[in-house]
């Protein structure tokens, strides 16, 4: 088993992070560093892109599930029928961006739903160390081929995402 880089971005001031490339029914990996914004305790939102027209999947066919653990405290988090996923609040500097590593799987397949696995890590705009570990499922069969975050407030200051294709 290895890693194929498919595609690596990186993005300053954008009002969205786009990563696209997946074009098999291969399990793909996508590796998120320092993403920040431009407003203090924004949150970036996920959304699969169709691979008809590259843009973002808004239908609400979002469901997730996901176990936060924070300095204080621990939560569990989920929605059924969401138009995204809703990530960490983030800060405006590099300390307080997101990071992490999300599995995807049947993205390519327009017969099953396109789901994730994910883990991520941040120092989060309330100054707390924070960590998420969970799924996300689109449930309708959609054809997905990456993925996009945008911002709950103004534009992404800072994002650098690769895409891999674990083969």
């Amino acid at each position: 088993m290895g890693l194929v880089q498919v595609a690596h971005n990186s993005y300053t001031n954008n009002s969205t992070v786009t990563s696209l490339g997946i074009d098999s029914n291969d399990v793909y990996m996508i590796v998120l560093n320092d993403l920040y914004m431009n407003t203090n305790e924004a949150r970036p939102r996920l959304r699969f892109t169709k691979s008809s027209d590259n843009s973002a999947d808004s239908d609400s066919n979002y469901r997730y599930a996901n176990y936060d653990r924070y300095s204080n405290q621990v939560s569990n988090v989920s929605s059924n029928g969401a138009a995204y996923w809703n990530g960490f609040s983030t800060g405006t500097t590099k300390l307080l961006g997101l990071r992490g590593i999300y599995y995807l799987y049947n993205f390519n397949n327009a017969s099953k739903y396109s789901y994730v696995e994910y883990n991520e890590i941040a120092y989060n705009s309330a100054g707390e160390n924070a960590l998420r570990k969970g799924g996300l499922c689109f449930t309708a069969n959609t054809q997905h081929n990456g993925f996009q975050w945008h911002s709950s407030n103004n534009n992404i200051a800072n994002a650098q995402v690769t895409l891999y294709r674990i083969t």
